[in-house]
């Protein structure tokens, strides 16, 4: 997980963390800020001026960050928080309590062609941490973010614009409980109709509920078609 490059440059920005056994533990500070009128996060260095309209908030958590045992969800190591609860609208994975740091069809960006590990740390745990800060104080998390499960899969694949992924896509899908509506879904004819259930469950119309997985929903289908690949009865879901 860490280089020994990695290790030096943690010892110089972060020497709360401490490596064991191959995994990092530790208390990690931070002084950050996100402005909601330009959409951006930064990280506040001493000399630093910060935006004016930029919510600024400091803390420190203790965390765990290890590789992933089951890496058919995510790619990337695990991070852990302590003293948070692991609750679903603060972003934590329902099934082992990890972090959910970004869409997964993100995460090329930090694993090609292997882990970079400050740009994990930088731009993904920390501005993770603040968004906890943030709920913490205003009960919401501070920008724009994707719902849970596989509706959430479907608003980031709308964004993707890129058909090459397709078909993990679909074995991400497959993964939810709902995948047999899904599945049902996927294969109307000519397209999904607005008028479906939402993959939410919330029993609401899909185009009212959720419109912008039901985009990404459109688009997979369209993706899929053009591919030639057949939507199956189950989808395999070994580790990738």
């Amino acid at each position: 997980m860490l280089q020994p490059c990695d290790e030096e440059w943690l010892r110089e920005k972060h020497p709360g963390l401490t490596v064991a056994g191959g995994i990092l533990s530790g208390s990690i500070q931070f002084k950050a800020g996100y402005d909601a009128k330009i959409n951006q996060f930064f990280s506040i260095e001493e000399g630093v001026t910060a935006s004016t309209d930029a919510v600024i908030l400091s803390g420190t958590f203790k965390i765990r960050i290890e590789p992933r045992a089951d890496r058919s969800t995510s790619r990337l190591p695990a991070l852990y928080v302590d003293e948070i609860e692991p609750a679903a609208d603060r972003h934590f994975n329902p099934v082992d309590r990890s972090a959910c740091l970004c869409s997964p069809f993100e995460e090329d960006e930090f694993l090609q062609p292997e882990l970079h590990f400050p740009a994990f740390l930088e731009q993904l745990v920390t501005p993770f941490l603040y968004g906890q800060a943030y709920f913490s104080s205003y009960g919401r998390w501070p920008w724009v973010e994707y719902a849970h499960g596989a509706t959430g899969v479907l608003e980031a694949y709308a964004k993707l614009r890129d058909q090459n992924h397709a078909e993990e896509c679909l074995r991400l899908l497959a993964q939810d409980s709902e995948w047999p509506m899904i599945r049902s879904a996927l294969r109307q004819k000519p397209y999904i109709k607005g008028h479906s259930p939402c993959f939410c469950s919330s029993g609401d119309k899909f185009r009212r509920c959720h419109p912008a997985a039901l985009k990404g929903a459109l688009q997979l289908q369209r993706d899929l078609n053009a591919l030639g690949i057949v939507i199956p009865q189950t989808v395999r879901r070994g580790v990738q």
